[in-house]
């Protein structure tokens, strides 16, 4: 493995990471009721971590149907959007 494919993969293990945590930290800050949180960062890391993670798959045969919608899931899978719209009304 050479170092820019170890980086490479370290960078995107730390992107999954920071997604699952800070979804979890945005929902718990929603379940208390908190309008803190991590913002809507964990859903854009875990956009962008999809859009790298995709072209990776696909070199090991692993095809993504519909690949914009695994791209926009995290954004739509983060409360952050709720909150959003629910302070709008």
């Amino acid at each position: 493995m050479t170092g820019g494919a170890l980086l490479g993969l370290v960078l995107l293990s730390m992107g999954w990471l920071f997604f699952f945590g800070g979804l979890a930290a945005n929902y718990q800050a929603l379940r208390a009721g908190s309008k803190r949180g991590l913002g809507p960062l964990p859903g854009l890391v875990g956009s962008l971590t999809v859009f790298f993670s995709l072209p990776a798959l696909r070199n090991y045969g692993v095809e993504a149907p519909w690949p914009w919608l695994w791209i926009l899931l995290p954004l739509a899978l983060d409360p952050w959007l709720a909150l959003l719209l629910r302070r709008s009304k």
